[in-house]
C-alpha cells in the first residue's frame, strides 16, 4: 500500500509475469512450464496406478475400486478418458484452464470453463494408441465383481 498526494492509501496490484503464476492459490510463484511438467508427471504416474489397479482387480476388488474411484475423481473432470490420453496434452489443457483463473484472479470450476466454450478453441486432444482398451468396460467389470461378492455374502 502506498500513499497518494492526498495522503490516502492505494493498493498496488502485483506485477503480472506472463511466464508464471502470481495470484494463483496453488501455483503462485511457479512458471507455467514448471506447473505443466509437474502435472504431466503426476498424470502419467496416476495413469500407471490406474492401470495397475484395474489389472489387480481380481486379487483385491476393494483396494482396486478405491484407487480407481479416487483417480477418476481427480482427473475425469478435465477429460473423461484421461487414463488413455497423452499426459502432456492433458497437463497442457489443465494449465490453460489455470492460466484463465490466473488472468481473472478468481477460482473457476472446470465445468464452468468448459461450458463457456473455451475448450472448443483447443485442438483435439491426441489419444495414446494403446489398442482397444475401454476403461469404462474395465470399471464396469470391477463394479460387477464387487456386486457379485456382496450378493454372495448377503445370501449366505
Amino acid at each position: 500500500m502506498t500513499q497518494d498526494d492526498r495522503g490516502q492509501g492505494t493498493a498496488i496490484a502485483p506485477a503480472r509475469d506472463e511466464s508464471g503464476f502470481v495470484w494463483h492459490p496453488v501455483y503462485a510463484g511457479k512458471s507455467f512450464a514448471q506447473v505443466q511438467n509437474e502435472l504431466a508427471e503426476e498424470i502419467a504416474r496416476d495413469q500407471r496406478s490406474y492401470k495397475l489397479a484395474i489389472d489387480g482387480a481380481e486379487l483385491s476388488e476393494h483396494d482396486s475400486l478405491v484407487t480407481v474411484v479416487e483417480l477418476e475423481r481427480r482427473w475425469s473432470a478435465y477429460e473423461f478418458d484421461w487414463s488413455e490420453m497423452d499426459a502432456k496434452a492433458l497437463a497442457q489443457r489443465i494449465v490453460k484452464f489455470e492460466q484463465e483463473c490466473e488472468r481473472r484472479q478468481e477460482t473457476l470450476s472446470f465445468a464452468d470453463y468448459r461450458a463457456s466454450g473455451a475448450l472448443l478453441e483447443d485442438t483435439p486432444v491426441q489419444q495414446e494408441s494403446t489398442g482397444a482398451n475401454i476403461p469404462i468396460l474395465k470399471i464396469g467389470l470391477v463394479l460387477l465383481a464387487v456386486l457379485v461378492i456382496i450378493l454372495l455374502f448377503t445370501i449366505m
